[in-house]
C-alpha cells in the first residue's frame, strides 16, 4: 500500500500504558441556523417540535448552533495524555465564539482554556483558530461554546478521555468495557439526547440475567430546568462525577437521579425483578421528569431503550413493526409518576433526608483527598447577590434591571487580552478585588461597580473557598476552570455547617443553592488565569464571574515582543526552572493560535535554562 493510501490512525482505541501518546486531529465547523418554532419545516427535522404543540402567538424566530452540520457536535474520543490539535472554523456572521474544554488542567497551555479576552481572543466570524493541548484528565467531559446560550443550544459535544488505568486496572471501571454517551440538551422546552428527539438506543445483554456491563457517560446541558432521570425496572449506580471516581463500595444504587446544568457523570444500571416475575423485557422507558419548583418551560420526556439479548437472537431495527414503541413520547397531560419513599440521589440538594441522598452524602474515593488539605493557607469568601435597579429609558420610560455581583463587584471582561498584557495600564485601571484600590468606574459607590474581578492566589497554596449565595430566589451553578476542588461542607439557611475532611467528593462544577453556603478546598498547583464561571449566564457574563490568578506576582507571564509577534513566556507555577515561549496574538498573530517552543536566557530570572 502506498503511503498516500494509508488509513489515518484513529484515537478511539484501547489505551495502553506502553504506547506513545498520539496526536489527534479534529476539525469543527460552527454555524448558526434559524427556524420558526411553530413550523415543521422539512429542512430542520432535528429541531422540529413534538407533535401536538400549538401556539396562538405571533411567529417567533428561534436559533440553534450546528457543529459539522449537526445539532450537537461529534463525540471526540482520545486516550489520556494524547495531544489534541483541533481546528475550529467560525462561519457565523457577526458573532465571535470560543471553545472551553471541561476537566482539562491546560497545564502549560493556559491560552487554550477558551475564555474570551482572558486567555484568548474570541474567534471572529469567518476565521479559524487551532486549539493545541494535552488531554491530561481522564473521564467524561464536554467541549462547548463559552456563553450559556451557545452551550445549551447546540454548540457543544462530548469529550471522552479514556485511560489505561480505568480500562485494565481500576477495580470498578475495568468491569465496564463498553460505554455509551447520553448527551441531554433542550430546545424550546423539549429534550433531545445526542441531538435527536427520536433517540432510540439498543444495547446487548450479557447472557440472560438482565444485567449489563455498560458504562453510561451522561452529560446534561439544560440551563433553565432540572430533571429527574430514571430507567424503568432498573437501579442506577453513579461511578464518577466530573471525571472523579466515587467510593464504589459505599455508593448505593438508586432509583432516580436529579440532574443539574453542567452535570457530567458515569453510571451503570442493573435490572430489578419485575412485578410479573423474572421476565426480561425488550423495551424499557428512560424517563426525564422536570422538577416542579424550577421555573421554565420544561417538559417531561420518555425515551425507549431496547435490549437485544441472547434470548432473541437477532438485531432490531426501530420502526420495523407496528407494535414497536415510539422513539420519544411527550406526556404533557398526565402527572409524573410519584415514587414511594425510597432511594434517590439529588445532585442539587433540594430535599435531603433518609430517603434522598444529597451531594454531601456522596463518598469520595478514599485516596483522592490530600492529607495536607486538613488545613489551608489562603481563605477566600465570595458572596453572591443580586438587587433590582430602577432607572429611566431614553424616552423617559421607567426601566428596572437586575444587577448581579460577587462581593459587590459586577464582573466585566477586559478590553485587552489579559493573558498577553497583564500589566497593561488600562487593564489595571479597571481591575478590582483583593486589596486593590477601587477603579474610577466604581465611584460613587451607589452605582454598580463593573470591573475585572481578580483574586490572586500564591502558587502552591492550600485554598479554602467559601461560596455564599445571599440570593433567596435562585440557584447558581459554578464551574472552575483549570482546577478541581473538594466539596468539604454545605449548609442551607440556618443549618449548621458540617465539614467532611475524610473523603469529600471531588468536583469542578458545583451548585450553590439559594440562601446556602458551599465550602471547597484545593491546592493551587496549576499556574494561570482561571475563571470561576457562572455557567448560567446566557451571554459572556451577567456579573458573577471571578478570575483566579494563580502564580507568583509579576513572574507568571513575561512578554517578548518582535516586529511580527508577541511571545508569552510561561513560567510554570511561578517557580525558577525551564520555561517555554508561545506565539499569541490579538488580532495580529500567527494564522492559527499555535505554539512554538524557543530557548533563550531570560535576563534577571534566576535558574532559567536555555
Amino acid at each position: 500500500m502506498n503511503s498516500s493510501e494509508e488509513r489515518p490512525i484513529t484515537c478511539d482505541r484501547v489505551c495502553n500504558r506502553a504506547d506513545w501518546p498520539r496526536i489527534c486531529r479534529f476539525e469543527l465547523v460552527v454555524e448558526k441556523r434559524t427556524y420558526h418554532p411553530d413550523s415543521n419545516s422539512p429542512g430542520h427535522d432535528n429541531v422540529s417540535l413534538a407533535v401536538g404543540r400549538k401556539s396562538s402567538e405571533s411567529p417567533v424566530i428561534a436559533s440553534y448552533y450546528t457543529v459539522n452540520g449537526r445539532y450537537v457536535g461529534p463525540t471526540l474520543t482520545v486516550c489520556e495524555n494524547d495531544f489534541l490539535v483541533v481546528d475550529v472554523e467560525n462561519r457565523i456572521p457577526g458573532e465571535s465564539i470560543s471553545l472551553h474544554w471541561t476537566g482539562q488542567s491546560q497545564r502549560r497551555t493556559p491560552y487554550m482554556d477558551g475564555v474570551p479576552m482572558i486567555t484568548q481572543c474570541p474567534i471572529a466570524s469567518f476565521t479559524r483558530f487551532q486549539y493545541r493541548f494535552q488531554a491530561d484528565k481522564a473521564g467524561t467531559h464536554l467541549y462547548h461554546g463559552f456563553t450559556g446560550m451557545e452551550r445549551t443550544q447546540g454548540l457543544l459535544g462530548a469529550f471522552v478521555v479514556r485511560s489505561a488505568y480505568e480500562q485494565k486496572r481500576s477495580p470498578v471501571l475495568s468491569m465496564f468495557p463498553d460505554d455509551t454517551v447520553w448527551l441531554v440538551t433542550e430546545l424550546q422546552g423539549a429534550l433531545a439526547v445526542n441531538g435527536q428527539r427520536s433517540w432510540y438506543p439498543t444495547y446487548s445483554l450479557n447472557g440472560t440475567t438482565g444485567n449489563t456491563n455498560l458504562r453510561v457517560r451522561l452529560l446534561y446541558a439544560v440551563s433553565q430546568c432540572q430533571h429527574w432521570v430514571e430507567l424503568e425496572d432498573h437501579n442506577l449506580q453513579v461511578l464518577t462525577l466530573d471525571g472523579n471516581g466515587l467510593e464504589h463500595g459505599s455508593m448505593p444504587s438508586v432509583k432516580r437521579l436529579l440532574l443539574h446544568d453542567g452535570t457530567r457523570m458515569d453510571l451503570t444500571f442493573n435490572r430489578r425483578v419485575p412485578m410479573d416475575g423474572d421476565k426480561i423485557k425488550r423495551d424499557y422507558e428512560i424517563r426525564f421528569t422536570p422538577l416542579d419548583t424550577v421555573r421554565g418551560s420544561c417538559e417531561r420526556a420518555v425515551f425507549s431503550l431496547r435490549f437485544d439479548s441472547l434470548l432473541h437472537g437477532h438485531s432490531h431495527t426501530p420502526g420495523a413493526g407496528t407494535d414497536e414503541a415510539d422513539g420519544i413520547k411527550y406526556n404533557l397531560i398526565s402527572p409524573p409518576i410519584l415514587h414511594p419513599p425510597g432511594e434517590a440521589l439529588d445532585l442539587v440538594g433540594n430535599d435531603c433526608g433518609t430517603s434522598v441522598l444529597c451531594p454531601q452524602d456522596l463518598p469520595g474515593a478514599a485516596d483522592q483527598f490530600p492529607k495536607d488539605l486538613a488545613a489551608y493557607d489562603t481563605r477566600l469568601e465570595f458572596t453572591i447577590s443580586k438587587q433590582p435597579r430602577d432607572g429611566t429609558g431614553p424616552f423617559g420610560e421607567p426601566i428596572r434591571e437586575t444587577v448581579h455581583s460577587v462581593n459587590g463587584f459586577t464582573f466585566a471582561f477586559p478590553s485587552v487580552l489579559m493573558l498577553r498584557e497583564p500589566a497593561n495600564d488600562e487593564l489595571r485601571a479597571h481591575t478590582c478585588g483583593g486589596h486593590r484600590t477601587l477603579p474610577r468606574s466604581c465611584h460613587p459607590l451607589t452605582v454598580p461597580c463593573e470591573c475585572v474581578h481578580v483574586v490572586h492566589i500564591e502558587a502552591g497554596h492550600r485554598v479554602e473557598m467559601v461560596l455564599i449565595n445571599a440570593d433567596a430566589a435562585d440557584d447558581y451553578v459554578y464551574h472552575l476552570h483549570g482546577q478541581s476542588v473538594f466539596v468539604v461542607g454545605m449548609a442551607t439557611g440556618h443549618q449548621k455547617l458540617v465539614t467532611n475532611l475524610t473523603a469529600p467528593v471531588q468536583r469542578d462544577t458545583i451548585v450553590v443553592r439559594r440562601d446556602s453556603i458551599v465550602v471547597v478546598r484545593f491546592v493551587a498547583n496549576n499556574a494561570g488565569l482561571w475563571l470561576l464561571r457562572d455557567i448560567g449566564s446566557p451571554s459572556w457574563s451577567r456579573g458573577l464571574d471571578v478570575v483566579l490568578n494563580v502564580g507568583e506576582p509579576y513572574r507568571l507571564f513575561v512578554l517578548v515582543r518582535s516586529s511580527r509577534y508577541t511571545y508569552v513566556v510561561l513560567l510554570p507555577g511561578g517557580y525558577p526552572g525551564s520555561w517555554t515561549v508561545y506565539f499569541i496574538g490579538c488580532p495580529s498573530g500567527p494564522p492559527v493560535g499555535g505554539g512554538a517552543s524557543i530557548a533563550r536566557k531570560l535576563p534577571g530570572y534566576p535558574g532559567s535554562t536555555g
